[in-house]
């Protein structure tokens, strides 16, 4: 069965009282995504709409159960009230993955891209609405939306952004955030010149005492000897 990508634009959540909550998301066929249209044109110069409603229930579907709808709604209008053609996908989603998905909107996060699978099956192979076709070019799929302007979504994948830290990028901040010793001025260095020769000269005179009281010693103890020698 034929599966189309999608990339998704902007986001928006809507909260009702009494009903569940919905992410509204603009979308747009995915970057390499062709789907030729059976009334003229192609699904990738088309906008659309993608909403997800929020399933309470967690019960298990079975297998190839239609989980939504993707559906091609025809321009209308004339002039400058014309209105383009676009797409709509509904679909459901449990309220665990409702959930993880929530999180991404509300941290001001956008999907990075995701999958539909939509048709329906009439054997292992085949589909109806949505199948495969030769073109000169090579295979592509092609959407029948003459007669089946709605097709129902059997399969639905997401693929969500994880921010991940950069390590180098944190040690590059904290590095940053080191604080800088200002330059000194004229002042400062002046001042300090003075005292660094104020403690030279202490210095100096302290060594002179300790050496002049050390020769007086010494002379004390030599006479000391020379008496003690006479006797």
């Amino acid at each position: 069965m034929p599966i189309v990508g999608f990339k998704p634009t902007k986001v928006r959540l809507v909260i009702e009282q009494t009903r569940e909550s919905v992410v509204v998301m603009r979308v747009v066929a995915a970057a390499g995504e062709s789907v030729e249209l059976a009334t003229g044109g192609r699904l990738e110069v088309l906008s659309g709409v993608l909403r997800i409603r929020e399933q309470k229930s967690d019960r298990p579907r079975k297998d190839g159960r239609a989980i939504g709808s993707l559906v091609f709604i025809e321009a209308t209008g004339r002039g400058e009230e014309r209105s383009p053609a676009k797409f709509q996908i509904d679909i459901t989603m449990t309220e665990k993955k409702f959930e993880a998905l929530l999180n991404v909107a509300i941290s001001n996060r956008l999907p990075s891209k995701f999958f539909v699978q939509a048709g329906e099956r009439i054997s292992a192979r085949d589909t109806r609405g949505m199948t495969y076709v030769m073109r000169p070019r090579g295979r592509i799929k092609r959407w029948d939306n003459r007669a089946w302007r709605s097709l129902p979504v059997t399969n639905f994948s997401m693929i969500l952004p994880i921010v991940v830290p950069d390590a180098e990028a944190e040690h590059y901040d904290d590095e940053r955030q080191l604080p800088i010793e200002a330059v000194a001025s004229n002042d400062q260095v002046a001042e300090l010149a003075d005292e660094l020769a104020v403690f030279q000269g202490e210095t100096k005179n302290t060594l002179t005492a300790v050496v002049s009281v050390v020769a007086v010693i010494g002379v004390l103890l030599l006479l000391i000897n020379l008496v003690l020698l006479i006797k």
